[in-house]
């Protein structure tokens, strides 16, 4: 505190210095700042509950109100708070509260008698010539200080101004007020806990507002990957999800369905006996819609199985069938199985003509619109005109 405030002190006197060569004619007004001028205020606020027999959350609570008191006082009588100290080691908790003078016009030698309500109204009695002693205006204006301070502090917290023997009631009176200050004290309680429930069910609220536009905001973007997938085909999706480069191959390659008819009677039973049953099952397998954990683990899964089902297609194909052959006789065994107009003329093709393709599609343009729509629904402000637009309240 001290080093700030000679700080202060000399840039301050630097200033004056510099404003009296300015303006010759205020120089009497322009003197520095005295070694003796006072510089600092002090405040004394105390709780009435010795510190063995307090309520630690009711002290917290006045510990509150005294420092925004302290700070709003300081700024109405143009002064800052610098430092606030907590005293636990007497009788009663109290709190020192210092003060300096902001260095402004009407107080540029940060005299602290300027930012005292008594002593200003001590010095406008002397200045207007009042009759009586200049004490009588320091004292009430000290007592409208301390009026204030219970008003704003100590009624909330069930603090009589002054004792009954000092006001002279009754004790009908005295505790008719104290019990009003009770209640007062109870009704400001019981404001602060329906502000502190406020406070905590509106931060329940944002955070599960946050956690589910997180939610919404990653099940679109799911349902706009695999909507991408969809869209793209097969062989995008393989390509993205795992790019096997002889499984590309397999899929990409054209059938060629006049070759293997022109082979002989023992060669097509040869070719029928080993390519039916896998055909068979992955006919089978393609009637179903893929199933997994989400729309997009069930396409991983169904790719996987896929990839195995092309290569047991290449395994069991005799050594003298050409791989565009079988792919001719799994399109015309496709064709039948799922009533197509056409043989397609790739095994890519023969997947995407399929019930599990189609499903799988058809989901996720399903998935996509209801991302869509959950998210307008919980973002109205993404779906409203340009804010520039609007009115402003």
């Amino acid at each position: 505190m001290v080093e700030v405030i000679e700080q202060r002190i000399a840039e301050q006197n630097t200033l004056l210095r510099q404003l009296r060569k300015e303006q010759p004619d205020r120089k009497e007004a322009l003197r520095g700042i005295r070694s003796d001028t006072h510089v600092l205020i002090a405040s004394v606020f105390s709780f009435p509950d010795p510190v063995e027999d307090m309520d630690q959350a009711d002290y917290l609570r006045w510990r509150r109100d005294v420092i925004a008191f302290a700070k709003d006082d300081a700024a109405r009588n143009k002064a800052e708070v610098l430092s606030i100290i907590e005293h636990r080691d007497e009788a009663h908790p109290h709190v020192h509260v210092l003060a300096v003078p902001l260095c402004a016009e009407g107080n540029m030698r940060m005299d602290a008698k300027r930012c005292h309500e008594g002593h200003r109204e001590q010095d406008r009695h002397k200045d207007h010539g009042w009759s009586g002693s200049p004490s009588r205006s320091y004292k009430q204006a000290m007592r409208g200080w301390q009026d204030r301070y219970h008003a704003e502090v100590g009624a909330k917290h069930a603090q009589a101004r002054t004792g009954p023997r000092r006001r002279r009631l009754d004790r009908a009176a005295w505790k008719a007020e104290q019990e009003r200050l009770k209640a007062q004290k109870e009704a400001e309680i019981a404001i602060l806990r329906a502000e502190e429930a406020r406070r905590l069910a509106d931060e329940e609220e944002r955070r599960r507002d946050l956690v589910m536009q997180d939610t919404v905001a990653s099940r679109l973007q799911e349902a706009e990957a695999v909507h991408a997938i969809a869209t793209g085909g097969l062989i995008a999706a393989i390509r993205q999800i795992d790019p096997d480069p002889v499984l590309l191959k397999r899929l990409e390659t054209p059938g060629e369905m006049g070759a293997w008819t022109h082979h002989d009677a023992d060669r097509n039973c040869e070719m029928h006996s080993a390519l039916a049953p896998v055909l068979s099952d992955g006919l089978e397998a393609l009637r179903q819609p893929p199933a997994g954990p989400g729309l997009l683990g069930g396409l991983t899964g169904f790719l996987r199985g896929l990839a195995g089902w092309v290569n047991r297609l290449a395994d069991a194909s005799p050594r003298w069938l050409k791989w565009p052959e079988t792919v001719a006789y799994i399109a015309n065994g496709a064709r039948e199985a799922f009533g197509t107009p056409y043989a397609a003329s790739t095994l890519a093709g023969v997947i995407e003509a399929s019930p599990a393709w189609q499903s799988f599609t058809g989901e996720a343009r399903a998935r996509l619109d209801q991302a869509r729509t959950v998210q307008a629904l919980t973002n109205p402000r993404d779906s409203r005109p340009d804010a520039s637009s609007q009115t402003g309240i």
